[in-house]
């Protein structure tokens, strides 16, 4: 009798145990927590995607419209200010790059003049093409390969 007394107890204890709500939402909230980090850092890399891909597009823009107001041919000094404006955002150079992707091996940054046919009319214009790796917060955290932001600008020759 004692016997059935002790086994009746202990399936008393597993109903109680089994009805026994505290610590589910911890449980729960152990078991969503990895998505929810992934998702949060996800949307903090692609906001950081678009903030370098803004920054690099708003350097080339001063960058061809500095290269746009120099006399044609550009001469090697107004090249090089041109490519310190667009990667450092300083006309001498100084200071760190606008982006930490500058400083990578695949950075490059192509400055041309071609003509635009304008109804037979040469127009001529500076075309600046940027091409920058994009360097994540968290390198390897996320299964995210490698890439390069990749953005142009042109702008039309204005002179002195």
């Amino acid at each position: 009798m004692p016997r059935l007394l002790n086994n009746l107890k202990a399936l008393c204890a597993l109903g109680r145990l089994r009805r026994d709500e505290n610590g589910i939402a911890a449980v729960e909230f152990a078991l969503v927590l990895p998505v929810l980090l992934l998702l949060g850092i996800g949307m903090t890399e692609m906001g950081r995607v678009v903030n370098q891909a803004t920054t690099v597009q708003k350097a080339l823009r001063a960058g061809a419209l500095y290269a746009a107001r120099n006399q044609f041919p550009l001469t090697a000094a107004v090249k090089t200010t041109a490519e310190n404006l667009v990667k450092k955002g300083d006309p001498t150079g100084a200071g760190a790059y606008l982006v930490p992707g500058w400083s990578e091996a695949g950075a490059s940054l192509l400055l041309e003049t071609p003509d635009f046919d304008l109804n037979g009319t040469p127009l001529p214009v500076v075309r600046l093409t940027a091409t920058v790796p994009f360097v994540p917060m968290l390198p390897g955290l996320l299964p995210i390969p490698g890439f390069n932001l990749v953005l142009k600008h042109e702008q039309a020759y204005i002179g002195d």
